[in-house]
C-alpha cells in the first residue's frame, strides 16, 4: 500500500494484494473527509493485518512529508504578498 498527501490530509492511496479492496476502503474515506496524518496515525485498525500495511504505509508518508516544505495556503500567498 502507498498513501500520498499535501503533508497534511491524504489525497491519494494505492494497493496491490489480495485483500487490496479492504485496504482501500479507510484510505477512500479518509481522503474524503479530509482526516489529518495524525488522526490516521491514531486509528486503531479493526484487523491485525489492517494494523500492519496502515502502520508501515503510514510511517513512510510521514517521513517522506517531514522532508517536504510546508504547503502554501491561499491566504499564506495574500500575507507574503502584504509583506514584501
Amino acid at each position: 500500500m502507498t498513501l500520498l498527501s499535501d503533508g497534511e490530509r491524504l489525497t491519494g492511496a494505492y494497493a496491490l494484494g489480495s485483500e487490496a479492496g479492504e485496504w482501500m476502503q479507510q484510505a477512500t474515506l479518509a481522503i474524503r473527509a479530509h482526516v489529518p496524518l495524525e488522526a490516521l496515525s491514531d486509528t486503531i485498525q479493526p484487523f491485525p493485518s489492517f494494523s500492519g500495511i496502515y502502520d508501515a504505509a503510514l510511517k513512510s508518508l510521514r517521513m517522506e512529508v517531514a522532508d517536504m516544505p510546508r504547503p502554501i495556503r491561499p491566504m499564506d500567498a495574500q500575507m507574503a504578498s502584504l509583506s514584501g
